[in-house]
């Protein structure tokens, strides 16, 4: 498929299209809910359909959209201190992530990453919890990390929200503080995408198009997000964090 010509090439297939769609509907119910989970749902069905080249920058406009959003309607509930101790990290780490990618072979990278949030998402399942008390040394390994993830895989947000889960105790402030955070780190991969020329106007009304599916899949969310504890959307984080991490092995290890 060709670069320039995927758009038409998208909609010259109904039934990739249709499958596509449902999968960003999906995707988003699930970045509703827990903040992130956009390119793990949604990753794979779209790079059937174009290069993952285009797939990132992408995922990475309709998660601005629907984080900016999303966080401002929820202004009021977003804990500005919990955002100033991940947002640095998350800046320089999506830089550092960027210049990895260009730099170094992404599959042992991947391996060893994948391995470790696995074990993260086991260690939550189980009940084996980190220390509570905010840290800024943690928050900012938090965000870097979180930062070079998105910088090279498209997907950083698990990091975020794993580590305000722990620290934020109102459902408002968790979802609200990821919200922004999302936002604003998605914002700034779309400028370094620009920079390194990987979004067009063809990229642009390729985003316009999925905009109904990105629609459906936050109303869904809004609506399972009344009927669920914070006990099983704890649980869901962590079975998402086991399924990104199987994610990267499966996509960059194996």
């Amino acid at each position: 498929m060709s670069d320039f010509n995927f758009l038409a090439d998208l909609l010259a297939q109904p039934g990739s299209l249709i499958f596509a769609m449902l999968a960003v509907a999906a995707a988003y119910t699930v970045f509703t809910l827990v903040g992130f989970g956009s390119a793990l749902f949604a990753g794979g069905p779209l790079t059937l359909l174009m290069p993952v080249a285009r797939s990132v920058p992408l995922l990475a406009m309709l998660d601005c959209g629907g984080s900016a959003l999303r966080g401002w309607q929820a202004r009021r509930h977003v804990d500005w201190p919990a955002f100033a101790r991940l947002f640095p990290g998350m800046l320089l780490g999506q830089l550092l992530g960027v210049v990895l990618l260009a730099r170094l072979p992404a599959a042992p990278l991947a391996a060893a990453l994948g391995l470790f949030i696995i074990s993260q998402g086991l260690r939550g399942l189980l009940g084996k919890k980190g220390e509570n008390r905010p840290s800024g040394r943690r928050a900012l390994a938090s965000g870097l990390f979180g930062g070079v993830l998105g910088g090279l895989f498209g997907s950083g947000g698990f990091i975020y929200a794993s580590y305000l889960e722990r620290h934020l105790a109102s459902r408002e402030a968790f979802r609200a503080t990821q919200a922004v955070l999302i936002g604003l780190s998605t914002a700034w991969r779309i400028v370094l995408c620009l920079a390194l020329g990987l979004l067009d106007l063809e990229l642009l009304l390729t985003a316009f198009a999925f905009l109904p599916a990105m629609a459906a899949g936050v109303w869904l969310g809004r609506h399972i997000d009344l009927k669920i504890s914070r006990e099983q959307l704890a649980r869901l984080l962590n079975l998402l964090l086991i399924a990104s991490g199987a994610s990267l092995l499966l996509r960059f290890a194996l």
